[in-house]
């Protein structure tokens, strides 16, 4: 499994820079040695309004580096479902 193979996916990631509480919903469009590209609305919320602007013409990307990445999760389809233990009093 590789960060790769989900680009052009949307994935879960913990980034300091859009919430350092909660993790975000973003679509990954690419990776490199160094970090990796997402469009987030979160960020993209901050940066427009920040410009005092409401729309640009088109999708923001922005750019993490890894240190700024906590982690990320994606669907493993082979492995069957999730469970939250104590849900179930395990």
């Amino acid at each position: 499994m590789q960060l790769s193979d989900y680009i052009g996916e949307h994935i879960h990631v913990f980034l300091l820079d859009i919430d350092p509480e909660h993790y975000e919903l973003v679509k990954l469009l690419g990776v490199e040695a160094g970090g990796i590209w997402v469009e987030s609305q979160a960020m993209a919320n901050k940066s427009l309004a920040l410009t005092g602007r409401q729309a640009a013409p088109k999708a923001l990307a922005f750019f993490f580096p890894y240190h700024q990445l906590r982690y990320t999760f994606v669907s493993n389809e082979e492995a069957g479902p999730a469970l939250n233990e104590t849900a179930f009093g395990v």
